[in-house]
């Protein structure tokens, strides 16, 4: 294994190549070079892996509901073991050009299928920003990514925190705190599922998921998205379709204070599992 610390500028480059890839239909480019303003989040998970692996030992990463595969790909020029599961119009759109980086990259439906490995497999698995588009109980997922850890695996999870003080504030002032109306109301209306949120969390909902999958919980905490990121992004070129960068700058440095003072208040949940050694 590498000792390489993972960077925004190296995830950046994953991007770049993901998106120039003559595979990837036109249509997803953009938005694969946008998805830079929240990389924090891969380099937290990447970083975090790296921490927690003992010297001269190669992790072995599962990333479930892998997309286009940025997280998967980056730990693979990390010198790691990556796999990736994703389904349906994502798998097809990306699948060939993700294994052909290294990764093992399969199709499951989650929803209905076991994850498409042994028990054991692996000492990482990152589920984030999935677990809020289920349709169906999270449980059976949960249940799936234990069996596939090794014993000690670690499991790592992000989704946004649904009692952030900014859904607070607008359910004082009447506004939902759902996705936008008309995108679920007219943009989807043809979908025969929708692909947003069906139902996010609250902080002690996700430890509580995590304990009665058999999870020890080593971290479940709020947290919003870093400052770097978005400054490497603005430095990049690009500018924010869907919230001002000003509005983001503003509650990014709001997310370090509440952090410092303890208060829930984030935009996302940050959860670790540790799967528990046989006796």
């Amino acid at each position: 294994m590498r000792n390489e610390r993972p960077t925004l500028e190296g995830l950046q480059k994953v991007l770049e190549a993901i998106a120039g890839d003559s595979r990837i239909p036109p249509n997803f480019a953009e938005w694969i070079r946008d998805t830079l303003r929240y990389g924090g989040r891969k380099i937290r998970i990447l970083r975090h892996i790296l921490a927690h692996t003992p010297e001269r030992q190669t992790p072995r990463l599962l990333d479930v509901g892998a997309q286009f595969g940025a997280l998967a790909i980056y730990a693979t020029e990390l010198g790691w073991r990556a796999a990736a599961v994703d389904f349906g119009m994502y798998a097809k759109a990306f699948r060939e050009a993700v294994a052909d980086r290294g990764v093992e990259y399969r199709e499951c439906d989650l929803g209905r299928e076991p994850l498409p490995f042994a028990d054991h497999s692996f000492d990482f698995a990152a589920y984030t920003d999935v677990i809020e588009h289920h349709e169906f109980s999270p449980k059976r997922v949960l249940a799936e990514i234990h069996r596939v850890l090794v014993p000690g695996g670690r499991l790592i999870l992000a989704t946004p925190n649904h009692a952030s003080i900014y859904n607070r504030i607008k359910l004082c002032f009447g506004a939902s705190v759902n996705d936008d109306f008309d995108y679920f109301f007219n943009t989807t209306s043809d979908a025969k599922t929708y692909p947003g949120h069906h139902r996010e969390f609250t902080r002690a909902e996700i430890r509580s998921a995590l304990e009665q999958t058999d999870f020890r919980v080593l971290e479940c905490r709020v947290m919003d998205d870093d400052l770097e990121s978005l400054l490497n992004y603005r430095r990049s070129g690009r500018r924010a379709k869907s919230i001002s960068d000003s509005r983001d700058f503003v509650m990014r440095f709001l997310g370090v204070i509440w952090s410092a003072l303890g208060l829930p208040f984030g935009r996302w949940i940050w959860a670790v599992g540790e799967k528990k050694s046989a006796k």
